[in-house]
C-alpha cells in the first residue's frame, strides 16, 4: 500500500466514524479527527515530524491549536 492510499483509506475511516458518531460540522470532535489524518499525512512525509510540524502544516501554532479545546496554553 502506497502512503496516498493509506491517506485515502484513513480519511475514508474517519468520514465513517464522524457519519456515524454523528459529528456534523466542524465541531472539536470532528476537529480532531481531522488532525489526526493530518498528524498521520505529516509523519508520512516526516517520520521525525512533531506537533508542532503538524500545526505549521494546518497553517496556524500548537498553541493556537490549544485555544481550539479551551485546553491551558
Amino acid at each position: 500500500m502506497t502512503s496516498e492510499e493509506l491517506i485515502e483509506h484513513a480519511e475514508e475511516a474517519a468520514t465513517m466514524v464522524k457519519w456515524e458518531l454523528r459529528f456534523y460540522g466542524d465541531g472539536p470532535e470532528s476537529d480532531a479527527i481531522d488532525l489526526v489524518i493530518a498528524a498521520l499525512r505529516k509523519r508520512l512525509e516526516d517520520p521525525e515530524a512533531t506537533m508542532d510540524d503538524v500545526a505549521k502544516s494546518q497553517g496556524t501554532s500548537l498553541d493556537e491549536m490549544r485555544t481550539w479545546w479551551h485546553w491551558n496554553v
